[in-house]
């Protein structure tokens, strides 16, 4: 009877184990999006936007998260930022902000490392603008299906970075001389197995 026991329960922890990879979760890359948020006045007020023209290409394996997410990258066009319900502080991102900090560049982003856990992980992204680049920590978690994933950017990685922060202070009224240099980033995508 004992043997007749393990056999079963042996045969349903492997079927479990392979059913798991069979239906293994990944990412819905039409719902791909990305977020930032910027902070303002000696308080840091919040203000939150996002961008309208990104090309992403995704990793080769779109069978898991891992693999999707492995060698990904984004060409954003900074221009194309929107800042919802806020015609003014979208038009100083776009005409004043970006301008002064890339130039005509566009911003890169490559995600060189991804760390898989139990619905939670840790991508390692790289921002490229120009010949400048570094690296942030996305710590990301999936919750209800959907993957959210959070960084912190510090401008001042790049050379540009005070210039376009006081233009941006000097030209928006509502950031009371400070535009902070600390930009969070924001991942998100559904999952489906």
């Amino acid at each position: 009877m004992k043997d007749v026991t393990r056999k079963l329960v042996s045969t349903c922890l492997v079927s479990a184990f392979v059913s798991s990879f069979m239906y293994a979760s990944t990412i819905d890359q039409k719902s791909v999006k990305v977020e930032y948020i910027g902070y303002k006045t000696p308080y840091m007020a919040e203000l939150a936007g996002n961008f309208k023209n990104i090309k992403y290409t995704f990793g080769r394996d779109n069978k898991t998260i891992k693999g999707v997410l492995s060698g990904a990258s984004a060409l954003i066009v900074p221009t194309s930022s929107i800042i919802e319900d806020n015609e003014e502080a979208t038009n100083n991102m776009n005409k004043v902000f970006f301008p002064t900090l890339l130039g005509k560049n566009n911003i890169q982003v490559v995600f060189v490392d991804v760390v898989e856990g139990d619905n939670k992980g840790l991508i390692s992204a790289k921002i490229i603008i120009g010949k400048q680049s570094c690296i942030i920590p996305l710590e990301y978690e999936i919750e209800k299906n959907t993957l959210i994933a959070k960084g912190r950017l510090d401008l001042n990685n790049f050379s540009n970075s005070a210039k376009a922060l006081k233009a941006l202070s000097d030209a928006a009224a509502g950031h009371a001389g400070i535009t902070w240099a600390n930009v969070d980033i924001v991942f998100t995508a559904n999952i489906v197995d």
